[in-house]
């Protein structure tokens, strides 16, 4: 009585959600490296990462505030949305602008991100 211990899930329960989670990130990830070679060979510099980053944000509020089942979620907000949003490319290019000195870009850069990601998820 009051133990707050679960019992391990057993791999029958384990994979397909795994499976699910990992075809929503192929897709994703996928997507992502297409935009990000794009923005390369044609110099937009973090314009396309922040349209990525908005973009997911708002498939990914859609998802949830469409009360999008289990394995929706898995699919499409787990996977395909948290390969596709990519935080960590945000953070680095923030840090190179700062490092290059472009201190109001960089500044434009994060606080456009954060406010139309979190809008475009709110909508």
């Amino acid at each position: 009585p009051g133990s707050t211990a679960m019992a391990p899930l057993s791999p029958a329960v384990v994979l397909p959600e795994v499976a699910l989670v990992s075809a929503g990130a192929v897709g994703g990830a996928l997507l992502r490296f297409a935009a990000s070679e794009f923005a390369k060979r044609r110099d937009c510099g973090p314009v396309v990462i922040l349209a990525l980053n908005i973009a997911g944000s708002f498939a990914l509020g859609t998802l949830a505030g469409n009360g999008a089942g289990r394995q929706a979620q898995l699919l499409l907000g787990v996977g395909f949305c948290g390969a596709f949003t990519t935080f960590s490319t945000f953070s680095m290019d923030t840090l190179n602008m700062v490092q290059r000195g472009q201190l109001r870009r960089a500044a434009s850069y994060v606080t456009a991100s954060n406010v139309f990601s979190v809008g475009a998820a709110y909508a």
